[in-house]
């Protein structure tokens, strides 16, 4: 068999060799990452555009005319496919997954195949009619005249050619810099062969009536695809997954380049930062307010903006196996959670006022009251009236200073800033148990060998202790009641246990124990005891709980969670 030798192989043999490379890579992306319309038909494409270019260089190079047309009839195997395969990579890309039905997608090859069929059989010169050797700068072409058939294939593959790239520049439009110069790499390279294409069809100088370079013209789509498959990820659904946030999020975006510049920002920016300027070109400390902040721990920071609004800036990087190639920042209007966050600070500082005053000022008048009653009454010949009035009021002033104390406790419960510190709940729990024997010493009140238990807390543990623990004796139906207290440490929490001997609770009342204002029918207290006790071990991150005692009596739980152990220098 005769080959000849040409300077226009060159490019095709480039473009044959780069698909087919384009083909490989594809595949292998597929059997690693899992088959997406976008990767599946890019595959197919660049294989149809291998074949394609690698029959047109065989055509080229060969010499003896039966040789070529035959390699012309099998050329158009990739030719003929192109097209359609393009549409169907095109409506992938575009995310327009209805039109990707099984049917549909086959009946684009129907014209196509029938072409196929036809231009191999060539009955009645449907396929072509004609076929004429020529010579063209000393190289051996072969000129074929085309049927009808194969002119209504060739105008069917312009027409599916061009709804591509119609569908590929509307979605170009829709798409922010970085995915818009992805789709502008798709067009810019298929738009090459299609003006060689009508160049050529045309007859117009200087490619008309010679070689056909619609083949070669392939180098130009097969560099521009490699370059958006491997520089810009083509393959990955990440322009469908960007266009369709971009619909849908309110929040701003801004990408920044190594230098922090500003190179994109989406619509949404200039509404959240109140401003009317073009931030693209800007360095970010000069467009994004407080943006010296961020680093150094701080990932994302609130910013006072126009209109006295607040927005949440977060600095994401953007990393390649390369290195950093620049940051994304998102905003986020965080007007209302903010100004949560600021009537929250004002109320715990208004809280932190009262507490002060009711903690300090008031219980100390209290006591103050309390020490000149016991004056009087230590120093006085009164009347039993008079005690009795005494009395009272010794006892309403003690019970005043203990509802300061109370609702201190409370307010320091509901603070989340309260700073929490190591502390041995064990030890708290012997001080919390000395400390109700002192006044109750009708109770009997015993505790089994307390392990020690490390957890995250601080003082108002004891108030936990010690308000179960009077709440055990106060409720008793017995004159000496007895409370049996133990302690278990787990892996990841510390158990203690206060199992009492009085009346018990109801089942139907158990879930409301814990509730504010919840007291016993002949209760004196204020109903806040056991909701103070649920309130601070919450905040300690555990839990209590409540069950029946064998044989009678109520036993309650409390479980928190241990601290991590201290690690020091050379462990």
């Amino acid at each position: 068999m005769e080959w000849q030798h040409t300077l226009y192989a060159y490019p095709m043999v480039f473009a044959a060799v780069v698909a087919a490379i384009l083909t490989g890579y594809a595949i292998e992306y597929v059997r690693r990452n899992g088959r997406n319309p976008i990767a599946v038909s890019f595959a197919a494409l660049t294989a149809t555009v291998t074949f394609w270019t690698a029959m047109t260089t065989v055509k080229l190079l060969l010499v003896d005319p039966a040789a070529k047309l035959l390699a012309y009839k099998v050329l158009h195997l990739g030719g003929a496919l192109a097209p359609p395969t393009f549409l169907v990579f095109a409506l992938a890309y575009t995310d327009r997954h209805e039109w990707l039905d099984r049917r549909v997608v086959a009946s684009l090859y129907v014209v196509p195949l029938v072409f196929l069929v036809v231009l191999f059989s060539n009955p009645r010169e449907l396929g072509y009619t004609g076929v004429e050797l020529g010579t063209v700068s000393d190289v051996v072409t072969l000129s074929v005249t085309d049927g009808p058939v194969s002119v209504v294939g060739l105008v069917y593959g312009l027409v599916v050619l061009f709804l591509a790239l119609g569908l590929l520049a509307q979605y170009a439009l829709e798409l922010d810099r970085t995915f818009r110069t992805q789709s502008g790499l798709l067009l810019v390279g298929m738009a090459v062969p299609t003006v060689v294409a009508i160049l050529e069809l045309t007859d117009t100088p200087p490619l008309g009536g010679g070689v056909n370079l619609i083949p070669a013209s392939l180098a130009a789509p097969a560099v521009t695809f490699g370059l958006a498959a491997y520089q810009f990820k083509l393959l990955d659904i990440l322009p469908i997954a960007h266009a369709t946030i971009g619909e849908h999020v309110t929040d701003g975006l801004v990408v920044l380049d190594t230098d922090e510049v500003v190179v994109h920002t989406n619509d949404h920016v200039a509404d959240l930062l109140g401003t009317d300027e073009s931030l693209v070109g800007r360095h970010a400390r000069e467009a994004i307010p407080q943006y010296d902040e961020l680093g150094g721990g701080h990932t994302s920071v609130d910013a006072l903006v126009e209109g006295n609004r607040y927005v949440e800036v977060t600095r994401i990087p953007l990393d390649q196996p390369g290195g950093l190639v620049g940051w994304v920042l998102s905003i986020r209007d965080v007007s209302l959670r903010k100004q949560y966050e600021l009537s929250l600070e004002s109320r715990n500082d208004e809280l932190e006022v009262l507490n002060r005053i009711v903690r300090h000022d008031i219980r100390n008048d209290m006591q103050l009251v309390t020490s000149y009653v016991d004056l009087v009454t230590d120093r006085e010949s009164l009347s039993p009236e008079s005690r009795t009035y005494l009395d009272t009021a010794h006892r309403r002033a003690k019970h005043t200073v203990e509802l300061t104390d109370l609702l201190g406790q409370l307010i320091r419960a509901s603070n989340d800033d309260e700073r929490r510190y190591r502390v041995d709940a064990s030890a708290v729990l012997t001080s919390a148990v000395e400390s109700v024997r002192d006044g109750y010493p009708n109770a009997t009140i015993s505790v089994d060998d307390a392990p020690t238990a490390v957890v995250l807390a601080n003082d108002l543990l004891d108030s936990v202790f010690v308000n179960i623990l009077k709440n055990a004796v106060v409720h008793s139906d017995v004159d000496e009641p007895t409370i049996d207290v133990s302690v278990t440490v787990g892996d990841e929490t510390v158990c203690v246990d206060f199992a009492d001997d009085g009346p018990g609770i109801p089942d139907e009342r158990k879930p409301d124990v814990f509730e504010k204002d919840t007291k016993g029918l002949e209760s004196p207290g204020t109903g806040t005891g056991l909701y103070l006790v649920e309130t601070i071990v919450s905040n300690f991150s555990g839990t209590v709980s409540i069950a029946d005692n064998d044989p009678r009596g109520t036993s309650f739980t409390v479980e928190l969670p241990l601290a991590e152990p201290v690690t020091t220098l050379g462990e």
